[in-house]
């Protein structure tokens, strides 16, 4: 744990002033937003105040710009020598719920990223980073309330296989889900439990031969914290165990991160948060560090 805190904090300096004003020009953008929410949303749902919008349960209307950076092994330009890689995916996120009826709702949400990254691939044999467009996610839930503290979900997730420059797979993928979520308004107003569970697999593409099929775990915690601020244990799915094909430099299935996020609410509207992942056990490295930024704006 101690050399993961130290790793943290040398990538934190070194992606420190990138970061900050990826996130400033993003803040401008949500200032923007907020000035036209009127013309967003005619009026505000009534868990906007207390909502992150990240509780897949509790879907809310929101345009988001977010900022992910990851450290992963890869294989080096000379035979049998490993490289660490850097991948920069900054990418914009919509989300768009509907009421289908009473205790019932159907969230949908796209990703349009841009990738940067230096990983040795057959399309970029010396390693040189390159960029270009990735691949979009889109994904539909449908969610519904059992009362007022417990809810269930059920969707998935396809993306497809919309990148250039090789920067990313170039197979489809598709990722199913389900979540159950517990409030608990004895922690705070808006805190909640909900534990989920995710498999990936894809299909046609693979020119490379790589199969995947992935069991991908978030036991989220939120905790809605005085002063608009919030800590979440586990935002995203990154505990997982690997049953496709191994990746470079795999001992055994499980990748088990230590993954949290800090947030703040500035305004009703606005959300603003950075995430954190540092691998505890890396038997299967999916990265050897992780962070993103948002800003968002929520109607």
């Amino acid at each position: 744990m101690a050399t993961g805190l130290l790793k943290l904090a040398r990538v934190l300096y070194t992606q420190e002033r990138q970061s900050l004003l990826t996130l400033a020009r993003w803040a401008s953008v949500a200032g923007a937003l907020s000035v036209a929410g009127p013309v967003l949303a005619d009026s505000d749902p009534p868990d906007v105040a207390n909502g992150t919008g990240d509780d897949p349960t509790q879907p809310l209307g929101k345009i988001e710009l977010l900022d992910r950076y990851t450290e992963a092994p890869g294989p080096g330009v000379e035979e049998g020598t490993t490289k660490q890689v850097e991948t920069n995916t900054p990418f914009a996120r919509i989300e768009a719920p509907f009421s289908l009826a009473p205790q019932w709702e159907l969230n949908f949400r796209a990703e349009i990223p841009v990738v940067w990254t230096n990983g040795v691939t057959p399309e970029n044999p010396t390693g040189a980073t390159v960029s270009g467009f990735g691949n979009v996610l889109t994904q539909a839930w449908i969610v519904h309330d059992l009362d007022q503290r417990w809810a269930v979900a059920l969707g998935g997730q396809l993306i497809a296989p919309t990148s250039i420059n090789g920067v990313a797979t170039d197979a489809w993928e598709q990722v199913t889900g389900f979540v159950v979520r517990a409030m608990l308004p004895e922690i705070s107003s808006g805190s909640y439990f909900a534990p989920q569970v995710r498999y990936g697999i894809d299909f046609e593409g693979n020119d490379n031969g790589n199969i995947l099929r992935q069991l991908r775990i978030a036991p989220t915690l939120n905790i809605n914290l005085p002063h608009s601020l919030f800590f979440t244990l586990y935002p995203s799915p990154d505990i997982r165990l690997n049953y496709g094909t191994p990746v470079w430099n795999q001992t055994g299935r499980l990748f088990l991160p230590l993954n949290f996020m800090v947030g703040w609410k500035p305004t009703e509207h606005t959300v603003i948060s950075a995430e954190f992942g540092i691998p505890i056990i890396k038997d299967f490295p999916v990265y050897t560090f992780k962070t993103q930024l948002r800003v968002g704006y929520l109607f």
